[in-house]
């Protein structure tokens, strides 16, 4: 079972919010979510290459 990163946990909980009209749709979020987006992107990469260099040591 993958494990979701914080960024991800982060974006899904103000997504929540959103959905049940605690926070608005507006440049802030939206910005907001963007930033969550580049930094789960970030998380995804690192993991993929410390994963493989783990696997590569390993060999």
């Amino acid at each position: 079972m993958a494990t979701r990163s914080l960024p991800d946990l982060l974006r899904s909980t103000l997504q929540s919010h959103l959905a049940e009209a605690d926070l608005q749709d507006d440049q802030e979020l939206r910005n907001i979510m963007d930033k969550l987006n580049k930094l789960s992107s970030k998380v995804a990469e690192t993991k993929a290459r410390a994963l493989a260099q783990r696997s590569a040591k390993n060999k």
